[in-house]
């Protein structure tokens, strides 16, 4: 039998094993010991990627500022309005969070640690700005006549708002069920009942 965690490299296993227990137990509970006990490495292999378990959390951040880059470039707009490509760079994000629970948990140690580190501030600022310019960048391909910075503003906040809802209560939302009814919602259309 092959050992599935030999086919991953060292730095992505502690990348993965630092979200998993930085989403599981909270960043100022982990330890560098900790994180390489659940990557099945050992510290010096933890060293030779990362000086410490700050540099970490801030590689995460910028792993979380690339998936909104794919989202950026994946626009398809071939006759598609803002909202119609709104809604698939969302569904985008959505699938792709929804398919690694640990990095949509990440999503709320992000925020927590962004109000008491300014490193982590300004890396959780950079991803919204890159979540905003990936919205934004689908709005202008769209042949509509919409505020690409404020319908990127308001597409964010929208889909922050439904992701950190799904992160703490899974069972009470399905933000890949509501985020479509509520783009048209806010597009003034209206949505069948559920």
């Amino acid at each position: 039998m092959v050992d599935k965690r030999r086919k991953t490299s060292a730095r992505e296993r502690i990348l993965e094993a630092a979200l998993r227990l930085f989403s599981l137990q909270g960043y100022e509970a982990t330890s560098v010991a900790a994180i390489v006990r659940e990557a099945g490495l050992s510290r010096s292999s933890f060293y030779r990627h990362f000086r410490d378990k700050r540099q970490v959390l801030l590689e995460l951040l910028r792993t979380w500022h690339d998936l909104m880059e794919w989202i950026r470039r994946s626009g398809e707009p071939e006759g598609r309005s803002a909202w119609e490509l709104l809604e698939a760079g969302g569904l985008g994000v959505i699938d792709a969070l929804l398919a690694t629970p640990v990095l949509l948990r990440a999503e709320l140690l992000f925020l927590h640690l962004a109000m008491h580190d300014e490193d982590a501030r300004k890396a959780l600022a950079e991803t919204f700005r890159a979540a905003r310019a990936a919205a934004r960048d689908l709005v202008e391909l769209s042949p509509d006549r919409v505020d690409g910075e404020e319908a990127a503003v308001f597409a964010v906040a929208l889909l922050e708002g439904l992701l950190i809802q799904y992160a703490v209560d899974p069972e009470a939302i399905d933000p890949a069920v509501l985020w479509p009814r509520l783009l048209r919602l806010c597009q003034g259309g209206s949505t069948p009942p559920s």
